[in-house]
């Protein structure tokens, strides 16, 4: 920057070499044409609070080809233009959109745990499903004092017979010895999901002791 050279005849002179007029000059960098016309004319009062001169000065700089940072700090040593604070820069637009690529981890991450849940929903939280081997119907006379219920679990973590909880093997089938009374008793089977809903089964078995029951379908 040459020495005892203010800087309106320093911008009027940029301007005259490039061949510009202020009008031209505002298209090209976004300033308002009548703060142009206060630089040209060293009305730095009527110009905007020092932010904004900042700003102006780094975009003519790009334009008019001067280095910026060098003229702000002589005309802020000068203090020609109105102040706003220690840093004197632009504020924060409050209104701008915040980066999105901080949202998009978090989002991928809520659509997976979505998509895992849904696709086990009926896993995790459905009904489970009890099939019984034997006996197969809801009333059954037997004459043998013992009953082997058997059958299967699917989609489920506890099978309970009578109050009793019954081993389940690795395929989920299930069995379980019963001492029957004379007379009717009721087999209760109930079947629960940890997250999800239960079920109840009800076999009745009719015992008489001596008389001929059917014979079981083979294990």
């Amino acid at each position: 920057m040459p020495e005892n050279i203010n800087f309106q005849d320093f911008f009027n002179s940029k301007i005259r070499e490039r061949g510009l007029t202020l009008k031209k000059l505002s298209e090209l960098s976004g300033i308002t044409l009548k703060y142009l016309e206060y630089l040209s004319a060293g009305n730095f009062e009527a110009l905007p609070s020092a932010p904004y001169f900042r700003g102006y000065l780094e975009k003519l700089g790009r334009i008019l080809d001067f280095d910026d940072a060098e003229w702000w700090q002589n005309i802020k040593e000068e203090e020609v233009v109105k102040t706003s604070g220690t840093l004197d820069q632009l504020p924060k637009n409050r209104f701008a959109l915040s980066s999105p690529v901080k949202f998009i981890w978090p989002a991928i991450i809520l659509i997976l745990v979505v998509f895992y849940f849904g696709a086990r929903f009926s896993k995790i939280f459905g009904q489970p499903r009890v099939s019984i081997a034997y006996p197969t119907e809801a009333f059954t006379n037997i004459a043998s004092q013992k009953i082997v219920v058997r059958g299967e679990l699917k989609d489920g973590d506890k099978l309970v017979i009578n109050g009793e909880v019954v081993v389940l093997e690795d395929d989920g089938s299930w069995e379980k010895n019963i001492l029957l009374e004379p007379g009717l008793n009721t087999i209760l089977i109930t079947a629960k999901k940890f997250l999800g809903r239960e079920i109840r089964i009800i076999r009745q078995v009719l015992y008489k002791p001596g008389e001929v029951s059917p014979i079981p379908p083979s294990q």
